[in-house]
């Protein structure tokens, strides 16, 4: 695993130094739909209380903001989290936004690959990035080396199979426009679902009880924009698209947007859900993306304050599922 930008753990600690004014939180990726909830949020001044700036995605890993100092918070995947905190940086899943994985290999039909198990052999198209994780562990679900499967850089999916530049791409369930015809695996098939986008904080910013209750309320606010994008995903579109967008852009969107519903976390991490992420990681013995298990990898203290119920409200309604 690549992680030559992870800065070492001393260094990564001077980022509690980032919660001077507003709480700052980088995105990840440069897709729309991906970070909706967070902009819908921003649009509709929820985060107004807990003054907040969204750093929009650069080229760099998300969690180099973290380690810079240059950001309080990041949304990043979990096996990349799992991967840096074995590496040496100390991040902790504070709130899960996505429960379920939205990882997809959408494979030609005449590459003959109806599950995970046939991949040896083919070539797949990874964004890489982190993302080439859940899909080793996917990979060594389905006792297939790595190293048998030729990994290719991701670039527009649908164009790639059309002209036979790999066998497989990349895909995620909400964004399969232009992928029909294609046959679509899921990892949860061979019970290798890993999850995805979830927010992170370096441990040493957990021990302020403030800068706890300003993370809480970032992902109550969050999680309402979230649901609110989910809610109505053609309003969200022409919102996050501006006046005047492209009927074809505002289309797509609005079916990916669509798609968000089936995957949306309520916000905490789910135990089970976690074991399962560690568990795909660790399979695969020599070859497994995870060395060791994990400890104190997330905590359930901020999510249980942006879900408490608000005075005078049924406390039963707001309680987080246990698995």
């Amino acid at each position: 695993a690549d992680m030559k930008y992870l800065i070492p753990a001393a260094l990564a600690l001077l980022a509690t130094s980032a919660q001077a004014q507003d709480l700052v939180v980088q995105l990840r990726g440069p897709d729309l739909a991906a970070n909706a909830g967070y902009l819908l949020a921003e649009a509709r001044g929820l985060y107004a209380q807990s003054e907040v700036t969204l750093l929009p995605a650069s080229g760099a890993p998300a969690f180099e903001s973290l380690a810079r100092g240059q950001a309080a918070l990041a949304v990043e995947w979990m096996p990349t989290a799992l991967v840096a905190r074995e590496n040496g940086l100390p991040v902790v899943n504070i709130g899960q936004v996505f429960g379920r994985p939205s990882l997809r290999l959408a494979c030609r039909t005449d590459a003959g690959v109806t599950d995970a198990g046939q991949l040896r052999g083919k070539s797949v198209a990874n964004w890489f990035s982190g993302t080439e994780f859940p899909l080793a562990g996917w990979l060594n679900r389905a006792q297939v080396p790595t190293d048998a499967v030729t990994l290719v850089p991701q670039g527009d999916g649908a164009e790639m199979l059309r002209q036979k530049q790999a066998d497989c791409v990349s895909a995620r369930s909400f964004a399969v426009t232009g992928l029909e015809g294609a046959t679509l695996l899921d990892p949860t098939t061979l019970n290798a679902a890993t999850l995805e986008d979830g927010i992170y904080a370096l441990d040493g910013s957990l021990t302020d009880p403030a800068m706890q209750e300003r993370m809480a309320r970032f992902l109550r606010a969050s999680m309402e924009g979230w649901r609110a994008a989910a809610a109505d995903p053609e309003g969200t579109a022409r919102l996050l698209l501006g006046p005047d967008p492209d009927p074809g852009a505002l289309q797509r969107l609005s079916a990916e947007l669509g798609g968000i519903p089936a995957i949306l976390a309520s916000g905490a991490l789910e135990d089970a859900a976690y074991r399962r992420t560690v568990e795909t990681l660790r399979a695969g013995g020599a070859t497994a993306v995870l060395k060791h298990s994990p400890e104190n990898a997330f905590t359930h203290e901020i999510s249980d304050m942006a879900m408490a119920p608000a005075p005078g409200t049924d406390a039963t309604a707001a309680a987080r599922p246990r698995p």
